[in-house]
């Protein structure tokens, strides 16, 4: 719960000034008992105030001798007075204070827009809370499955077979951060193009999907901030809420990641084209037969089916006979052509693949331009 000083101070102007009120209207009152209306005391009343019933008067006592009846002294009641009248008006002054104060902070510091007060960060603090819940639901929703109940993605040792890469990590606290606005502003940048564009993985392989509008997704740029705001600030408790909200929602509250697509024969081939994890071949060579490859040394592979091999070493090896021709040159083709710009793909060559993501890779290549 926030405190507002501003609340506090008309608060206790309110109670002072009723206070005061209250005070002048007992001052009244206790006056008027201790210094009660003397009634004019003359004829057989003046005898009354001095005689007992049965007394024998013998002469009537002038009232200029008579008893002076009990009362306060006259210069207690002044003295009493006079200290009323101070703490009445230490009050008044109190009050005027407190209106004072408040009629500052209200009108004059709050007008200085640039100003970091209290009440500027307190309204910053009631947005970000507000921002981080909401990106914490939004998590819940869409991004439990692959980033797992804390935001550990792959690293959660509780659960081994998540798609997502770690969101509630120290390089994205923006404590942690803050102090280097260059690489605070890069991160934020890096999670913002991320959540809108997605991250695309090779075929085989769980890729992140676009979650902004403008990329096909159906989050707009306020709920991309919000999921933001929860990656940056969100705490431990925070995260801990995520299965509390699922469970509010009806979910489930153990993470269920989609499973990566198997792929086999030359769909697999086709994969490994465009695998960093794989040969890349598009890197080099273009599989399109009207469009030219991004390395002039490397032919056009777009109809290899019909037209390949497409060098006099490979032609030759084909010719022998071989039925292992391709998958030979693939493995290693410098060991065919010597100073070939292509790299050997055999793992036992040194290369990223076995020997059935060659035959895969053969069986795509084969088939191109048939």
């Amino acid at each position: 719960m926030t405190f507002d000083v501003n609340v506090l101070l008309a608060a206790l102007s309110l109670a002072l000034f009723v206070g005061l009120i209250g005070f002048f209207a007992f001052l009244i009152r206790h006056q008027n008992e201790v210094e009660p209306e003397e009634k004019t005391v003359e004829g057989v009343e003046l005898i009354r105030q001095h005689y007992g019933a049965g007394d024998t008067i013998e002469q009537p006592t002038p009232y200029y001798v008579a008893p002076i009846p009990s009362s306060p002294d006259p210069l207690e009641i002044a003295g009493n007075l006079d200290k009323k009248i101070v703490l009445g008006g230490f009050m008044l002054f109190a009050s005027f204070a407190l209106i004072g104060a408040y009629l500052f902070a209200l009108l004059v510091v709050r007008a200085d827009a640039s100003s970091g007060t209290w009440r500027d960060r307190v309204a910053e603090e009631h947005q970000l809370e507000a921002l981080v819940t909401r990106g914490r639901n939004l998590y819940a929703n869409l991004c439990f499955e692959c980033h797992g109940k804390t935001g550990l993605g792959a690293t959660d040792p509780d659960q081994k077979d998540l798609p997502g890469l770690p969101l509630n990590k120290a390089d994205f606290k923006y404590d942690n951060i803050k102090s280097d606005p260059a690489k605070l502003a890069a991160t934020e940048s890096l999670l913002d193009l991320t959540i809108h564009r997605g991250r695309a993985k090779p075929a085989g392989q769980i890729s992140m999907p676009a979650w902004g509008i403008a990329d096909g997704g159906t989050l707009n740029d306020e709920q991309v901030r919000q999921l933001i705001a929860f990656i940056e600030h969100g705490t431990d408790a925070d995260w801990a809420d995520i299965v509390t909200v699922r469970r509010e929602l009806g979910l489930p509250d153990v993470p269920n990641p989609p499973k990566p697509v198997v792929l086999t024969g030359k769909e697999h081939g086709q994969a490994l084209t465009l695998s960093n994890g794989g040969t890349a071949c598009v890197t080099c060579h273009s599989f399109d037969p009207g469009k030219a490859s991004p390395v002039a040394l490397a032919p056009n592979l777009g109809k290899y089916g019909v037209e390949g091999p497409l060098n006099d070493q490979l032609k030759a090896l084909k010719a022998s006979g071989d039925p292992d021709w391709l998958f030979k040159w693939i493995s290693n083709p410098p060991a065919i052509k010597p100073g070939v710009i292509m790299p050997p793909f055999s793992n036992k060559n040194g290369g990223p693949l076995d020997d059935q993501s060659i035959r895969d890779l053969m069986e795509y290549v084969l088939s191109l331009g048939k």
